[in-house]
């Protein structure tokens, strides 16, 4: 019994997974208004003043002030999201960040800010100073 239930769920998640990337690239293909395949930031941007468009990224928990940070995060630098960067970024976005992720990127941006300007930085501050000097860097970092 217990073996099937696995054998369920295993089939219930894979549809489910087969849906949500169609619902991507039906997504991605209607915001492709040039058909390259790319999405550039004002086919991107004119996605969100869509009211069809708009009802769409909400069902992914996307609000239209979302909309220039998304497409920094989705892009890989070179100002145009490739289909690749729109479904792996939207795919990693999805749910909500377990608590064992944050801790894992607070520990990755502790061992870079240590590598980078020295450990001392963190000797005299509090966790919660700690946590705001790691943001202000990514911050800094990404802008």
């Amino acid at each position: 019994q217990s073996n099937l239930d696995h054998e369920q769920l295993d089939k219930e998640r894979a549809a489910k997974e087969k849906r949500e990337m169609k619902h991507l690239n039906s997504l991605f293909n209607a915001m492709d208004s040039d058909r390259s395949g790319t999405l550039c930031w004002d086919e991107f941007k004119l996605s969100f003043s869509d009211a069809n468009m708009r009802k769409r990224w909400r069902l992914l928990d996307f609000q239209p002030e979302d909309c220039k940070e998304l497409f920094n995060l989705l892009d890989d630098g070179d100002g145009e999201i490739e289909t690749s960067e729109f479904f792996d970024g939207l795919s990693r976005m999805k749910g909500v960040a377990q608590a064992k992720d944050v801790f894992r990127l607070q520990k990755t941006l502790n061992k870079f800010i240590d590598s980078a300007i020295g450990p001392q930085w963190r000797s005299a501050s509090t966790p919660k100073a700690t946590q705001e000097f790691s943001v202000s860097v990514v911050e800094t970092v990404h802008s």
